[in-house]
Formats: structure tokens, C-alpha cells, sequence
């Protein structure tokens, strides 16, 4: 399902809404709502939007817990850390309990962080492979998400939960939550804003394509539901 904005705001006010309904909806049905969080500019609006009292006052933040989609190999206190971004938009000012939230730890070594994640992730999903009610996402460039990049081989990993993933763009090597996590789902959203997004967009959501040649087109939920959220400018080149 694609839904096209005016413009980011209009586009953040209906993320927001959807994070709320999708909560409240989860918190009914399995007394808890998880949601993995994303890096990137549009998030970061987003996040000011739920953390505004209109919105983040309709919810049981008590019931509430936060994971990440990825993050960057660096401290929590780096400007680069998607976890910062998190608690400076959005977490500082709900009342969520600090034992809800569950970063991506920076260890000795990437392998080891995403090590320890999986670990988080098995305690909280102890049952099966992890069933996230939310996960936000964005779109890079290049067609990657989350931090799954054209050529990594994180792409192909069908076992592991998390695992590291390097990058041929400049920065440090990243962490990321693999497709079998990212696929089980019960909602993938994507949020894409900007019209050098746009032709990459075009290249993701053709009508009709048999070949995957962008790690963002390999999102296609088990048996969840997946949404884009788009503003004009990014969904200029889509019918």
C-alpha cells in the first residue's frame, strides 16, 4: 500500500497517527507493543511529531518497547548514533521506563554488538523467531534499508538475526537486523521524503518486477502488512 503526502508534516502527522493506532491495537490484543526504530532525517521529524503531548498522551508507554533496525558502529553519545537521535527527538520526553528500551550496544567489535542484540532480541522473543508489531524504515539512495547495502553480505544471511554490515559509502561499519527479522513483521513501514529519493522509489514500486535489485525491494512481510509513506516530491515518478 502506497500513501502520498503534501509534504513531510502531513507526511509525519500520519506516521504518527499510524504509531499510536498500531499501539494501542497491539497493547488491546497482546498486552504489549513493539516497535523498532529507524536512523535518518525523516525519523528524526517523525519522533518530534509523536513526542508532541497530542499524540505521545494517548499511549501506555508502560507497555511500550523500543528496539532499533540498525545502527552505526559508534558510542551512544556520537552524533552519528541512530540511539541519540532516539532519545533527543522522542524518548526523553515520554514516560517510557528505561528497562523498555533496548538500543543496539556498542561492544568490543561489530560482530560482537550484534552478537549481544540477538541475545536482547531471544530474551524478549524467547518462543521463535521475533515477531516486531512495527518496524520503520527508510530508503537510501543506492536502494538500501535498514542497513542492508547493495554487494554486503549481510543480504544473504538467513540464520543469524543480527549481524554487521559494511558499506562502501564513508562512516563507520553498521549494525543491522537481517531480511527474516525485518520479514516477520506485523507492520513494515517505510517513510521516504525528497525528490532525490524519487527514482529510486520509481525503481522499488514498478508495477510489475520479477527481479530484486535493491535490497529494499527484498521487504515483503510473511504474513504482515507493508506500507510506504511518501511526499509528493518522492513520489513524483510513480503512477
Amino acid at each position: 500500500m502506497n500513501k502520498i503526502y503534501q509534504n513531510m508534516n502531513e507526511l509525519c502527522v500520519a506516521g504518527a497517527n499510524l504509531f499510536v493506532e498500531e499501539a494501542q491495537k497491539a497493547i488491546v490484543a497482546r498486552g504489549r507493543f513493539s516497535v523498532a526504530l529507524s536512523g535518518g532525517s525523516t525519523p528524526r521529524r517523525l519522533f518530534e511529531e509523536i513526542a508532541k503531548k497530542e499524540w505521545h498522551e494517548k499511549l501506555d508507554w508502560q507497555r511500550i518497547f523500543v528496539f532499533w533496525g540498525d545502527e552505526r558502529f559508534v558510542p551512544a553519545d556520537d552524533a552519528q548514533s541512530n540511539q541519540k537521535m532516539a532519545r533527543e527527538s522522542l524518548l526523553r520526553y515520554v514516560p517510557i521506563p528505561e528497562e523498555n528500551i533496548f538500543p543496539i550496544p556498542f561492544a568490543e567489535t561489530p560482530i560482537e554488538s550484534a552478537e549481544k542484540y540477538e541475545e536482547v532480541l531471544k530474551q524478549f522473543f524467547p518462543d521463535s523467531w521475533p515477531q516486531i508489531d512495527l518496524i520503520l524504515l527508510g530508503l537510501g539512495p543506492d536502494g538500501h534499508t535498514a542497513s542492508l547495502f547493495p554487494g554486503s553480505d549481510a543480504l544473504n544471511e538467513e540464520t543469524r538475526w543480527v549481524c554487521p554490515s559494511k558499506t562502501k559509502v564513508p562512516g563507520p561499519e553498521r549494525i543491522t537486523l537481517t531480511f527474516p527479522v525485518l520479514n516477520r513483521a506485523g507492520l513494515v513501514c517505510f517513510m521516504v521524503t525528497g525528490k532525490e529519493k524519487a527514482e529510486m522509489v520509481k525503481q522499488i514500486l514498478k508495477p510489475v518486477s520479477t527481479e530484486l535489485n535493491y535490497p529494499a525491494q527484498r521487504i515483503q512481510p510473511l504474513t504482515g502488512q507493508l506500507i510506504w509513506l511518501l511526499d509528493q516530491a518522492a513520489a513524483q515518478l510513480i503512477s
